[in-house]
C-alpha cells in the first residue's frame, strides 16, 4: 500500500517542480518574476487600504493587516482557477500510466501554495519592520490556515473544472459573484465593520473564517467575534470530499 502512495507523492513532486521551473522561464531570473507578479498583485489594495484608513480597525498596522487577508486570499483564488489550465498545459503527460489529473492539479498547486506563502513571509516582515508591528501570535494556526486554503481552494477548483466541462460559459458567471465574495470575506474590512445583523449570513462563507482567524493569530489585540476553527475544519473535509468526487466523474464521464 505504501508503495503506490510514494510513487504518486513523487509524481506530484516532480510536477511540481516542473511548474515552478516553468514559471516565467523565458525571463532572466525566472521563478523569482512569480514571486514578483504576487506581490504586485495586492500592491494596488494596499495603495487603496492605505488611503482608506478609517477602515482599519484602531490599533493595526494597516500595511501588516492588509497583506495578512490580502495574500491569502490571493492564493485561494489563484488555486481555484488552476486545475483546468494546468491539465491543459500538462496534457502531453498523461500518456504516462503513472500520471492522473489530479496529479497535474496538485503539482501545480504546490508551486502556488509556495509563491504565496513565500511571498507572504517577505512582505508581512517588511511590512512588519517598517511599522513596528510584533511576530504573528500562533504561526503555528496560520500555518494550518494556509494549508486550509489550499484544500479549500483546489476543491472549489475541481467543482469549477467539472462545472466548466459541462458548460463553460459557467465560470464566467461564478467568477462575477466571487468578485463581490472579496469585499465581503473580510480582506479589507474585518467584520466588526459590518452591521450585526449581516453576520449571520456572511459567516456561511469559509473564507471569511479564514481572514478572521489569521487577524486573530496574527496580531495581540485583535479578537474576532465570528471567526470559527470548527466549522472551518468542517468546511475543509466537506470541499475536499466533494472535490475528489467531481475529479473522479470528470475523470471518468467527461475526459479532456
Amino acid at each position: 500500500m505504501s508503495n503506490p502512495i510514494q510513487t504518486q507523492l513523487r509524481v506530484i513532486g516532480v510536477i511540481g517542480i516542473r511548474e515552478i521551473n516553468a514559471q516565467q522561464a523565458s525571463l532572466m531570473y525566472g521563478y523569482a518574476w512569480a514571486l514578483v507578479d504576487a506581490a504586485l498583485s495586492v500592491l494596488g489594495l494596499l495603495v487603496m487600504k492605505l488611503v482608506l484608513k478609517a477602515f482599519n480597525p484602531p490599533g493595526l498596522p494597516p500595511a501588516t493587516f492588509i497583506l495578512s487577508g490580502a495574500l491569502p486570499w490571493f492564493m485561494w483564488a489563484s488555486l481555484y482557477a488552476m486545475p483546468g489550465g494546468a491539465i491543459q498545459r500538462n496534457k502531453r503527460l498523461l500518456s504516462l500510466p503513472v500520471v492522473t489529473e489530479l496529479d497535474l492539479v496538485l503539482g501545480a498547486s504546490l508551486q502556488i501554495m509556495i509563491t504565496y506563502s513565500v511571498t507572504l513571509v517577505l512582505t508581512t516582515t517588511i511590512s512588519s519592520y517598517i511599522e513596528q508591528a510584533p511576530f504573528p501570535r500562533f504561526p503555528l494556526g496560520i500555518l494550518l490556515l494556509l494549508l486550509a486554503i489550499w484544500v479549500m481552494g483546489v476543491s472549489f477548483g475541481l467543482f469549477l473544472m467539472l462545472v466548466t466541462r459541462v458548460y463553460a460559459p459557467a465560470s464566467k458567471f461564478i467568477q462575477f459573484f466571487l468578485r463581490f465574495a472579496l469585499f465581503l470575506s473580510g480582506v479589507f474590512i474585518p467584520i466588526t465593520r459590518f452591521p450585526s445583523y449581516v453576520w449571520p449570513y456572511l459567516t456561511w462563507m469559509p473564507m471569511l473564517h479564514v481572514e478572521e482567524l489569521i487577524r486573530q493569530y496574527w496580531f495581540y489585540n485583535y479578537v474576532s467575534p465570528v471567526g470559527n476553527a470548527f466549522y472551518l475544519g468542517e468546511c475543509v473535509l466537506g470541499m475536499a470530499a466533494f472535490g475528489l468526487l467531481c475529479e473522479r466523474y470528470a475523470r471518468r464521464r467527461l475526459p479532456v
